[in-house]
């Protein structure tokens, strides 16, 4: 009898410890990329995700802002969003330096995603120069629960 419960207990955590699907928007390519040293400093800055993005109609519910080396918000006008991109102006007024770019977007799933990465603009980049890393983003880790419960016993 103790022998069926433990195989029954095992058998009913198989579905807990199968990956999770996720189905969330991910990033696949952004304008400056992450780390890069651009010249000169841009005038659009746009995300691209692997799915569409929400676009409710009177409503913001995704946002893109670009913030200067001052800390000062130096990007203007809402956000666009045509598809899976959501693209922003940047001011022509921007102090070159360190630029930090914050996002809160909403995928089709209506699951949000935020976040930000950083880049270097400067008239005094030169192409041959590499990428200065500037803040580390923390790695996604993601568990199963059965994986945690069988690591208990």
């Amino acid at each position: 009898m103790r022998r069926l419960l433990v195989a029954l207990f095992l058998a009913g955590l198989t579905g807990f410890t199968m990956p999770l699907a996720s189905a969330h928007v991910d990033i696949v390519s952004s304008f400056p990329e992450r780390y890069a040293n651009v010249n000169p400093i841009p005038t659009t800055v746009w995300i691209e995700f692997s799915g569409e993005l929400q676009n409710l109609e009177g409503e913001i519910v995704n946002t893109l802002e670009v913030i200067d080396s001052t800390g000062l918000v130096v990007s203007y006008e809402d956000a666009i969003i045509e598809a899976g991109r959501i693209t922003t102006k940047v001011s022509g007024q921007s102090a070159a330096g360190s630029f930090t770019v914050k996002y809160r977007v909403v995928g089709q799933d209506g699951h949000v995603i935020e976040g930000d990465y950083t880049f270097n603009a400067s008239p005094d980049y030169s192409e041959g120069q590499s990428p200065m890393p500037i803040s580390a983003e923390p790695e996604k880790t993601e568990f199963s629960v059965g994986a945690i419960v069988l690591a208990v016993f």
